[in-house]
């Protein structure tokens, strides 16, 4: 292969494939994407959940790849708090968080979604090969570096692997992303720990009812997020206070660990009083789907663009996952960009590199304020759940709230910016304007 691209997008997630797709359909791009891991997996990793700001993007590039999408995974309908004994607090209708006024089809179109992440990465790889987008796996990023002829320089780690030179690069290669580092230099702020981990995997036990739920417990002092990914298959996500940083015990768990950690774990639940629809998955978690996490952040950073360098997703701005939006950010990420260099770029049907400085500034306009308004909401929304969670006054205060909240809006407004953002409008109205 040649050594050579005009542009190469550094990270084959869901952001870097979505990016992909779009330069190509938008733009008529034709973009090369380079990724470290050896290959995608079926079964492996968690899931997330898809929103309509994010399937609306999914949707423009490829009606048929969101019906797959749809598909592979499954519809929440609603959105329901409980105590961890089982009491249902409150119960909102999930199609509010789709676009206001939005069809009937169009709610059917952009429900929010539960889906194991390796159906979603599959997806977008079986639409990237279908679309001959070159995909070069086992190609871990050590360094780029800005060349005396305008090119980027990028060099990998393995010693096989000859450097890539592009003209254009896109750096979609997550939070420790290499392209950020040559687009705003390597001191940049490295995450803090939160003091919280979490620990989720998957099973086959399917939810009593139909719905993303969210028990706590001044029991046992932590929240949980349990969402269906298909008919007969759930998630479950439990967070704990953990003051100390223990890096050392995250990652996959081993079969044995994770039988002994969830049953262990299953029992402490119960004891403490927890709903079995609530413990029973951790009891028959799926073999090898067990991970231990925590969670970490930092500031986003402020500039996204150098030269022909663009940043995306969680290289430009950190995930949390209290709101569901970390890969909803990344894919919007995507889909503004395509947009912007469609219509700044490719005016004229062909692509202007002379415009390229504009769109990739009206790209870092837009995104910042965006990017940092989800992000200060779910930093909220995470605060509120660890706190109904450490105290019984704070959880009947915040009961009430969400009680509230969902008889006069029928859902959290805090959920609603996020999810029902269309971002083919932000851009025309900055266009626009």
């Amino acid at each position: 292969m040649s050594s050579d691209k005009e542009f190469l997008i550094v990270g084959g997630g869901m952001g870097g494939l979505v990016l992909a797709l779009g330069l190509q359909k938008f733009c008529g791009i034709q973009p090369e994407v380079v990724d470290q891991a050896p290959g995608f997996g079926d079964g492996v990793g968690g899931a997330i959940g898809m929103y309509a700001n994010g399937l609306q993007v999914i949707r423009d590039i490829d009606p048929e790849l969101l019906k797959t999408l749809r598909k592979e995974g499954y519809d929440y309908i609603y959105r329901r708090w409980y105590r961890h004994d089982g009491t249902e607090v409150a119960c909102a209708d999930e199609s509010l968080l789709t676009p206001p006024g939005s069809s009937d089809e169009v709610k059917k179109e952009l429900t929010p979604i539960g889906i194991r992440r390796w159906k979603l990465q599959k997806a977008l790889y079986e639409a990237c090969v279908a679309a001959k987008i070159p995909i070069h796996f086992d190609h871990a990023v050590k360094e780029v570096v800005e060349t005396d002829d305008g090119m980027h320089e990028i060099r990998f780690w393995q010693q096989d692997k000859s450097p890539m030179r592009a003209k254009y690069v896109f750096g979609a290669d997550g939070v420790k992303s290499k392209v950020r580092e040559a687009v705003i230099g390597s001191t940049e702020q490295n995450p803090e720990y939160t003091g919280v981990t979490c620990l989720m995997g998957a099973s086959n036990v399917p939810r009593p009812v139909r719905g993303i739920s969210f028990p706590s417990s001044v029991t046992t002092k932590c929240h949980m997020c349990t969402y269906p990914t298909a008919e007969d298959e759930s998630i479950f996500q439990i967070y704990f206070p953990t003051p100390v940083e223990n890096p050392d015990e995250w990652g996959m768990l081993s079969k044995e660990q994770e039988k002994k950690e969830c049953i262990e774990l299953a029992d402490r639940l119960t004891k403490d009083g927890w709903d079995d629809q609530f413990v029973k998955p951790l009891r028959e978690a799926i073999p090898g789907s067990v991970v231990r996490v925590g969670l970490r952040s930092r500031e986003p950073v402020s500039t996204w663009v150098k030269g022909r360098m663009v940043l995306l997703g969680d290289a430009a701005h950190p995930p949390v996952p209290y709101i569901g939006q970390g890969a909803m950010m990344a894919i919007e990420d995507a889909g503004t960009l395509c947009r912007l260099i469609q219509n700044v770029c490719c005016d004229s049907g062909k692509f202007d590199e002379t415009k390229f400085a504009r769109a990739t500034k009206l790209y870092q306009d837009l995104r910042l304020p965006r990017t940092a308004k989800i992000l200060g909401s779910s930093h909220e929304l995470g605060k509120t759940q660890q706190k109904r969670a450490e105290s019984w006054i704070y959880n009947l205060y915040r009961e009430y709230s969400i009680k509230l909240q969902v008889l006069l809006h029928g859902t959290l407004p805090i959920m609603i910016p996020g999810s029902t953002f269309d971002y083919a409008k932000a851009v025309d109205d900055l266009l626009a304007g």
